[in-house]
């Protein structure tokens, strides 16, 4: 538990990794999955929260039930803002009496798990103008788990984990999960509670952009076009394969939005994009350059700070391009509330500088990672990024400078040498 943070009330509840499967429509039915369910409820401890290990990708049958039930349904029309009367450009200011704009951001959070629970408080704590989740809710991001693990409503005997919002709103980016439920109850269900505060309106569209007089924050829809094929797109080896993976690519209308109301080469500005998925990884996922390459009409000769989510990591990345994308400073923050991902990083497939090495041993003894969020706050030309654990740790901070024609320079601490380089960048 973070240090000062007190654990939210709440009445012990009975648990089971495999609730969520007696609800399937298709495997719920047999008596022998009802059976084994309830086997498992019996032996289970009690808790407010699901475990951390319920999401473990061996507990194949919590993945498989939540993703067959809406495997094979269309895709959710895509929104934009040409039916809104609103730009999807909002600007920022500090607080009244303040001089600094504060913004509290997560990635892969919306378990419902005690980390989610912890992380939602630490970011509260960081008393933010702003919050901001880089997506995925679990499993699948359907209506029930949007309720359970974002708007903090008991289900399925769990308390519940509310998403934080800051002092002048809050905005929550698509995730490949909220895109096995087709994606309806994420715009219509999650993001009219979203958006600035006062906005009646909520949050419009999947794709925003905020700015202040120095630095303009874009955050993009890769989701939405990252899915293939249903079943053989989840598959690894068949992703790869073109016409049965998806690309992550960007809808035409973000792309027109980019183009006709931001104007980024027209009028260029300090840069944070924000996205779920990775540009490039030095991980075990694949990259995602399709993005990158869209993005060079808009960005092309300019630096760019990139946070994303998706792979269950922290992870700095060195200035770096890839199969000519934009140039940009990669930041993978995808370790909100899900179990982060232990193994080796390799800094040959991207100029990986630190990484989190930590690992600690749930109950089952399987090792996974420490979670955490970036407190970023934005003074003048000025982009800070704290990077804090579950434990409210400081492990990193790193500040961009912004300069004339949205250069960036960047100055970084590694205050107690937590973060360490991949093992082949060791001396």
């Amino acid at each position: 538990m973070a240090t000062g943070v007190r654990p939210s009330p709440g009445r012990k509840r009975r648990q089971t990794d495999l609730a969520k499967l007696q609800n399937s429509p298709i495997l719920g039915r047999f008596a022998i999955v009802n059976h084994f369910s309830r086997t498992v409820a019996a032996l289970a401890p009690t808790s407010n929260f699901p475990r951390l290990k319920a999401f473990l990708p061996q507990n194949l049958w919590a993945w498989i039930s939540n993703y067959l039930k809406n495997a094979f349904t269309p895709r959710y029309p895509f929104p934009d803002y040409t039916k809104s009367g609103k730009t999807g450009v909002y600007s920022l200011s500090p607080a009244a009496g303040a001089d600094t704009i504060r913004i509290a951001i997560a990635g892969d959070w919306g378990t419902g798990t005690q980390e989610a629970e912890t992380i939602a408080e630490l970011m509260i704590a960081a008393k933010p103008d702003l919050t901001i989740h880089l997506g995925d809710v679990y499993y699948v991001g359907d209506a029930p788990e949007i309720q359970e693990n974002c708007f903090g409503m008991p289900t399925n005997g769990f308390q519940g984990v509310k998403w934080p919002h800051g002092s002048q709103g809050s905005f929550l980016l698509n995730g490949n999960h909220e895109m096995y439920a087709n994606g309806k109850p994420y715009f219509t269900i999650l993001l009219p509670t979203l958006g600035m505060r006062g906005n009646a309106n909520g949050q419009i569209a999947s794709f925003f952009c905020l700015e202040t007089a120095q630095w303009r924050i874009v955050a993009i829809d890769t989701a939405y076009n990252w899915g293939g094929i249903p079943i053989l797109s989840q598959i690894s080896v068949m992703n790869a394969i073109p016409f049965i993976g998806g690309d992550c690519h960007l809808e035409k209308a973000l792309l027109t939005w980019l183009r006709t109301v931001v104007k980024p080469k027209a009028n260029p500005n300090a840069t944070l994009l924000l996205s779920h998925h990775q540009y490039f990884t030095a991980f075990k996922d694949q990259a995602n350059t399709k993005p990158a390459k869209q993005l060079m009409e808009f960005f092309q000769g300019q630096d760019v700070v990139w946070i994303w989510g998706h792979e269950h990591r922290l992870g700095i990345y060195d200035k770096f391009s890839k199969d000519g994308g934009i140039t940009v400073y990669g930041r993978c923050l995808g370790h909100g509330g899900m179990p982060v991902d232990v193994g080796t990083p390799d800094s040959r497939k991207a100029p990986l500088k630190f990484y989190d090495p930590r690992t600690h041993a749930l109950d089952d003894k399987t090792e996974v990672g420490q979670n955490g969020f970036v407190a970023a706050t934005i003074k003048g030309g000025v982009l800070t990024l704290d990077y804090r654990d579950v434990e409210n740790k400081q492990l990193l901070v790193e500040q961009f400078t912004a300069g004339p024609g949205g250069s960036l320079t960047c100055t970084l601490r590694n205050p107690n040498g937590v973060l360490q380089p991949p093992p082949n960048e060791r001396s």
